[in-house]
């Protein structure tokens, strides 16, 4: 009898201990999952704005004479800018409490990730032999219509829209574990 229930509470132990590891070792599994499908990427594009536009451009004249005029390009350029995090950046962080089934995530700043040029023509050109545009007015040209297309995502609000859809695709991924998402960026925007 005595030894009846020594084994049987000896086989109890057991089955506790390795349920215990098997549970440790779930969480464990679902804690890397959530870790890795975060961190597999290191830059996190949420948004991506299609711009376009024209702008006129002159060049002064290299030789004023009374007969000759300042060359004028008339542009168009278009593209495409992603805004979005460089989750590798040092001030990303993930934590998960499974007592709370909670993921706390602190995202860096939203940024321009990349600025992609698909169209850049000159409508219309207007130059003489004696003022002519030069390679480098146009490559000087490009850079600007480069640095109008970030301003425009910036001024259409590219990086709230990064942070806000972000903020969505972590809260759904997260949600399918059955956790709940706490996002902040770095800046201080809960």
């Amino acid at each position: 009898m005595v030894i009846g229930c020594t084994t049987l509470i000896a086989a109890t132990l057991v089955t506790g201990i390795m349920i215990a590891q098997r549970t440790r070792r779930e969480i464990r599994s679902e804690e890397l999952e959530i870790l890795q499908g975060v961190r597999k990427v290191c830059k996190l594009s949420t948004v991506e704005i299609s711009l376009a536009d024209y702008a006129k451009k002159t060049v002064p004249k290299t030789i004023d004479l009374p007969f000759t005029k300042e060359p004028t390009a008339y542009l168009f350029y278009s593209g495409i800018v992603s805004a979005g995090f460089d989750v590798c950046d040092g001030a990303a962080t993930i934590d998960v409490n499974h007592a709370k089934r909670e993921v706390r995530m602190v995202l860096p700043p939203a940024r321009i990730l990349s600025v992609d040029v698909l169209r850049f023509e000159t409508i219309n050109e207007e130059s003489g032999f004696l003022n002519e545009i030069a390679p480098a007015d146009r490559n000087r040209w490009y850079g600007e219509a480069r640095a109008a297309l970030e301003r425009g995502a910036l001024a259409g609000g590219a990086l709230a829209r990064a942070t806000t859809h972000a903020r969505e695709l972590f809260a759904g991924f997260v949600g399918t574990h059955g956790y709940t998402l706490t996002l902040t960026v770095a800046d201080g925007e809960r």
